[in-house]
């Protein structure tokens, strides 16, 4: 009776395990890191059993319901939802967009041609490239010297720029279909040309071609590279821009309503450090939400309508260090289901809006 029982227990068991699984695995476009694969799983409310990587997949033990496969397929970094762990190789990456190979490399071409009109057009329009028939020239803006027309923030603002450029850029081709290293190219090359392509358009006007600048835009290309190549180094730093319309930026006197980058005086530059990307931290709800920031801006500098008797017109530099709010992890966990939710969360991990830092040390240099 023993042997009969068992024997029975063994089949039904046999059978439950066969024919209605209750774990799954999910598999992972890019050669993500940890901390994505978790924060995947915890947008979605979910456990690993075991996550695994080169490529990454995660075993989750939950019963897979259409609903909750369709809103992994949504995600961002997940290519495919089984019951096996049967590995990816490069022709099972996904366009986020639904697109073909060749409605893909279409698109790629499109963001080739798009790209330098639309640079043609704003440097026209904002910059004034080509108007008085200035000859090309090179010019040498002074770097980070008190005395200069900025003060050094337009080459903080050269970088920063640049480095959200490349990385929408990667975005976006990742969106399209590219695999990861193929997304990572087109990213790279494409903030390269942007650099070399602003540099020479202003050597048509009267900001000339600038060696400084096309400098401090090759960092910015070089650091959204490198963090796009290392998601845990990007889980870990980063570079944020604040800004808010400045009463000079508000002046009706200011003609360069279209071009925000040269408001100096409403911008602050930030290198941020994230407890969300150190493993001791990230699991402690009161930490997980916290940065160390290092800024740099300035005050005084263009544009500037102030009478030269007023205090308002004296040029200042300051650096600072602060304690800020991760705004981006703080918000994707406030919803993590919703799209909108998450797509303002992207946005904040670039641009954050006054206080979102608060500068324990500051400086005027």
């Amino acid at each position: 009776m023993i042997i009969i029982f068992w024997l029975l227990s063994f089949t039904l068991y046999a059978t439950e395990t066969t024919f209605v699984p209750n774990d799954f695995w999910i598999h992972y476009k890019a050669d993500v890191s940890i901390g994505e694969v978790q924060a995947t799983l915890n947008r979605h409310r979910l456990v690993a059993k075991d996550i695994q990587s080169n490529p990454f997949r995660a075993r989750v033990q939950k019963s897979l319901t259409p609903e909750l496969a369709e809103k992994l397929r949504q995600d961002i970094y997940v290519a495919r939802v089984s019951h096996d762990q049967q590995a990816l190789f490069p022709d099972h990456y996904y366009s986020a967009f639904g697109w073909t190979p060749k409605q893909r490399d279409h698109w790629t071409m499109g963001w080739v041609i798009a790209v330098p009109s639309i640079l043609v057009v704003f440097g026209s329009a904002a910059w004034d490239w080509g108007k008085n028939g200035v000859r090309f020239g090179f010019g040498n803006e002074g770097w980070f010297d008190k005395n200069s027309y900025s003060g050094g923030a337009d080459k903080l603002g050269h970088t920063t720029s640049l480095y959200f450029e490349t990385r929408l850029a990667t975005w976006l081709a990742l969106q399209a279909g590219h695999d990861i290293k193929t997304s990572r190219r087109i990213g790279l090359y494409t903030g390269a040309f942007i650099g070399i392509a602003l540099e020479a358009g202003d050597g048509f006007s009267k900001f000339r071609f600038s060696m400084e600048d096309l400098l401090m835009d090759y960092i910015g290309v070089f650091f959204a590279h490198m963090l796009d190549r290392y998601p845990a180094l990007d889980e870990l730093v980063g570079i944020r821009w604040e800004w808010w319309p400045s009463h000079e930026y508000r002046d009706p006197r200011n003609p360069s309503k279209l071009d925000v980058t040269s408001d100096y005086s409403g911008q602050k530059v930030y290198l941020t450090l994230k407890a969300a990307g150190m493993p001791v931290l990230r699991e402690n709800i009161w930490a997980r939400y916290l940065t160390l920031d290092f800024g740099f801006y300035t005050r005084g500098y263009a544009p500037d309508f102030t009478p030269d008797d007023k205090t308002d017109n004296i040029r200042r530099r300051y650096f600072s260090a602060g304690i800020g709010i991760n705004l981006g992890t703080l918000i994707f966990d406030s919803a993590p289901d919703s799209s909108a939710v998450r797509t303002v969360g992207s946005i904040t991990k670039y641009w954050i809006p006054p206080n979102a830092t608060h500068a324990v040390k500051r400086e005027e240099l």
